[in-house]
Formats: C-alpha cells, sequence, structure tokens
C-alpha cells in the first residue's frame, strides 16, 4: 500500500456526540474540530505585533463576557493590519465570535474556541443544521488566524487570537468605521447549540496606534554634491513592528532648484523611487524613474495610494533650498530601505525650480548604523541631455490616504 504523512500537522481529534438541548436544533453530526493550524507559507508578510495591553473594552452577555480589542494598523498594506481580540467568560463553555455585515448569523464568519480541543478556529455559520451542526469549519487555506489560545479556570473560559482585517472570501473588518459583530456562549465545552448569543457593533477608529516620532534632531549628516547639498537623517525603528519604522529626511542645497532623493538597489535611475522637493509647486512627492524621457519626462508620479511621505515640506531662503519629509522603510511595491546593512541612494538637483534635467546627481551609500560612506564624485548633466518636451506632470501635496495608514509622525525641529 501506499500513504502519505505530514509530520507538521496532528491528526485531527474526534470529538464525542453531544445533545443539544431539546429546543434547540440537534445536527446528527457535532461541530468537526481540527488543530489549531499555522500560518500559510508565503500567504501575507510578517504578521504584526499585538501590543501588550488591548485598550478597547467591551461589556457583552450581560456583563457575563467581556471582549478586549485593538486594531493595529499595517503602514505599507491594508491586507496586513490585524485585529487582536481577547474574550473572557464566566463560564466553562465554548465561545464564539463573528463577524456579520447583516447582524444574521447565518453568512457570518466565525471564531470558535472550544477548550475541550484546546481550538481556536474559523468556522462559517450554516443552515443546514441536520447535518453539518450549526457551524462549518472554513478549508485549511483560510485557517489563517494567529497566536491562538484557549484556557479555562475557576470558572472562566479565555480566548485570545489575532487576525487580518482583510481576508479573500471571508467578511471584511474595518479598521475606521462601524463593525457588526455577532457574540456567543456555549452551555458547556461540548459543541452545540448556544447558551446565549447576541449582536453588537464597534468603531476602531480610535484605537490604530501611530508610528513613532521623529527625534528633534537628524543626527547622520552626509555631504553631497561636493559640500553644496547636505544631508540629514535618522531611521526611527518601531517597537511594534518592522514595517511601522520610519526614516527621518532633511536636505539642505546651496541653489534654489528642485532637489531629489532616490532610493535605488542597484544604483542606477532607471527602477529607482525618488522624493523630489518641488518649490515650485509647493510638493513634496513621490516618483518613479521612466525610460520615455519624451513624453512623461524623467520621473512619473507615484499613483495616490503610494504618495504616503509624511511632514513634508520645501522651502526657499536666501538662495538656498531646503526639503524635509519622513517616509516608512517598507511600503508595498517600492524599494525597501533597511535599518540596518548598506542602502544605496541617490540624489539629484535641478539648475532651476522648474521640473527638468537635473543639473548634477550622484550615487552614494548609508547604513544607518554605521558613518556614512564616502561620496562618490559629482555627475555634472551633459550638454546635450535630453530635455523633456513635457515638464514632470505635477498634483498638488496629496495627505496620506484615509485608512491606509496609522497618523502622521511629528517632524523634528
Amino acid at each position: 500500500g501506499e500513504f502519505t504523512l505530514d509530520f507538521k500537522k496532528a491528526p485531527a481529534p474526534t470529538p464525542p456526540t453531544t445533545s443539544a438541548p431539546t429546543s434547540a436544533p440537534t445536527p446528527e453530526t457535532p461541530i468537526p474540530i481540527t488543530s489549531a493550524p499555522t500560518l500559510p507559507s508565503g500567504s501575507k508578510g510578517a504578521a504584526l505585533d499585538c501590543p501588550s495591553e488591548l485598550t478597547q473594552v467591551t461589556s457583552l452577555n450581560d456583563g457575563a463576557l467581556t471582549l478586549f480589542t485593538e486594531v493595529v494598523v499595517s503602514p505599507t498594506s491594508d491586507s496586513e493590519s490585524i485585529l487582536c481580540a481577547r474574550l473572557e467568560s464566566d463560564s466553562e463553555s465554548w465561545v464564539g465570535f463573528g463577524i456579520s455585515p447583516t447582524g444574521m448569523m447565518y453568512g457570518a464568519n466565525f471564531v470558535l474556541a472550544n477548550a475541550g480541543y484546546d481550538s481556536v478556529q474559523k468556522y462559517n455559520s450554516t443552515l443546514d443544521v441536520t447535518k453539518q451542526g450549526p457551524f462549518a469549519p472554513m478549508e485549511d487555506d483560510h485557517q489563517t488566524l494567529m497566536n491562538t489560545k484557549v484556557t479555562q479556570e475557576d470558572g472562566k473560559t479565555v480566548v485570545s487570537f489575532s487576525k487580518y482585517l482583510k481576508e479573500e472570501g471571508e467578511n471584511n473588518i474595518l479598521a475606521e468605521g462601524e463593525n457588526t459583530f455577532l457574540w456567543a456562549v456555549g452551555s458547556s465545552n461540548a459543541p452545540g447549540y448556544h447558551a446565549a448569543r447576541g449582536e453588537f457593533t464597534l468603531d476602531f477608529t480610535a484605537t490604530a496606534p501611530a508610528p513613532p516620532d521623529c527625534p528633534s534632531e537628524l543626527t547622520q549628516v552626509t555631504p553631497l554634491n561636493n559640500g553644496a547639498l547636505t544631508l540629514y537623517t535618522e531611521v526611527v525603528v518601531s517597537p511594534t513592528s518592522d514595517s511601522e519604522s520610519i526614516l527621518c529626511v532633511r536636505l539642505e542645497s546651496d541653489s534654489e532648484s528642485w532637489v531629489g532623493f532616490g532610493i535605488s538597489p542597484t544604483g542606477l535611475m532607471f527602477g529607482a523611487n525618488s522624493i523630489l522637493g518641488l518649490p515650485e509647486y509647493g510638493s513634496v512627492m513621490k516618483f518613479n524613474s521612466t525610460l520615455d524621457v519624451t513624453k512623461q519626462g524623467p520621473f512619473a508620479p507615484m499613483e495616490d495610494d503610494h504618495q504616503t511621505l509624511m511632514n513634508t515640506k520645501v522651502t526657499q531662503e536666501d538662495g538656498k533650498t531646503v526639503v524635509s519629509f519622513s517616509k516608512y522603510l517598507k511600503e508595498e511595491g517600492e524599494n525597501n530601505i533597511l535599518a540596518e546593512g548598506e542602502n544605496t541612494f541617490l540624489w539629484a538637483v535641478g539648475s532651476s525650480n522648474a521640473p527638468g534635467y537635473h543639473a548634477a546627481r550622484g550615487e552614494f551609500t548609508l547604513d544607518f548604523k554605521k558613518a556614512p560612506a564616502p561620496t562618490p564624485p559629482t555627475t555634472s548633466a551633459p550638454t546635450s541631455a535630453p530635455t523633456p518636451e513635457t515638464p514632470i506632470p505635477i498634483t498638488s501635496a496629496p495627505t496620506l490616504p484615509s485608512g491606509s495608514k496609522g497618523a502622521a509622525l511629528d517632524c523634528p525641529s
């Protein structure tokens, strides 16, 4: 014969048959319970960490059930934001938490915790209670709960888990706006009909944490353009998640012109992500470099959902230009910046405020844990440099897209 084994998965225990109360529908087959799965490899980025304290507290079941929650918003992708939850029940029984935009049990997605099987898993509600039971376990590729735990002691049940707000084929949870949830508790640990249940709403807007603040002084100083351009930087590492870490930047140029800062792992202009300070428009924005300089110009502005710079400012005075901004180190679809290790960056300055070809540019490396690397020689733009027929398209400086990031950081003085 032939057979297969996966030593990372334990056989699913077979639950005992349990009769429901006489007034409730009695499933012929109890709710299937399987061991708690791990997050499918490669399906998401590294999960965000839950805070040590869940600050939003909701009393349910006449005070016999308490829900503690916190939403952690990812700065790089809405799909990686998570809900952290803990349910504390004053009875030893199974506990359920449901996501139901309609407020109905049918069509809801449930997280059911059963201490008898040491299991916290995701289920769909069903109408066929005579065969499947009131809940059907989701397929393995949807069993993506994290940090699951269920304990019982002194007549109480405590359930903990974290869950992505947005998952394909499931009801979404809103980081901002009203959510409709369901709760339920059983009469015992045995899977069966609920002893009590209810509906409630929550808005997590006030609980989304803000990214870290920039320090009052940017201590890493890098001279560029033969001393005519100075870069001040500081990386602030988030204590809760790598994706919340930021780079604080100030560029001071000895000329009145546009100023550019590029993130380019290859050291090439093409493929770089650039931040341009454009005094003519009072704008600091993100651009991608292009090859089609005759139509688009050497840079094309990123889409609105990528215009996530914070604390942007560009000023000119006494023949000098100062550009400031802060930026997340890791953003989906963009070149990452390393908090530790060598980064390759680009710089450029124009010949005037008008967007166009650079007057000088260069490449340099920085390790934010070390002193700045020596700056390569400045490269002046050749006299035969291509001139775009159409200037770089500029829009007004965008604000941070609602819901896509935490609150904007404060710039240092």
